[in-house]
């Protein structure tokens, strides 16, 4: 089954700057290499640009800027293909930043219709 996981960045991963965001996404580069070597990782996905560069669409216009204010920012995703969630989760706690409280995942199963 895929899996959608959703990274979203916490506010505490917002305020990161310099060389700390850096040794961070330093980490998420490592972690990309080595989990795109298996087969559990069918696609990286994207990293997404700020929410300050989004268009809301809704039925009376189009707007700049995300719809929502919110605290946490999604920044990308990533599909994964195993036979169970929990396999899924398994796989992605080792993010980098989650045990920091700078990321949170949301795993998400692809609808089958």
């Amino acid at each position: 089954m895929k899996y959608v996981v959703l990274i979203v960045q916490t506010e505490a991963g917002q305020r990161l700057t310099g060389t700390d965001r850096e040794a961070l996404y330093s980490e998420i580069v490592a972690w990309y290499e080595k989990a795109s070597a298996t087969d559990t990782m069918i696609d990286s996905g994207y990293e997404l640009a700020g929410p300050d560069t989004a268009k809301t669409i809704q039925s009376n216009g189009v707007f700049d800027g995300p719809f929502m204010e919110a605290k946490e920012i999604l920044g990308g995703y990533y599909v994964l293909e195993t036979d169970t969630i929990e396999e899924a989760v398994e796989f992605s706690q080792s993010w980098p930043g989650i045990d920091r409280g700078y990321i949170t995942l949301e795993v998400r199963p692809v609808a089958s219709h």
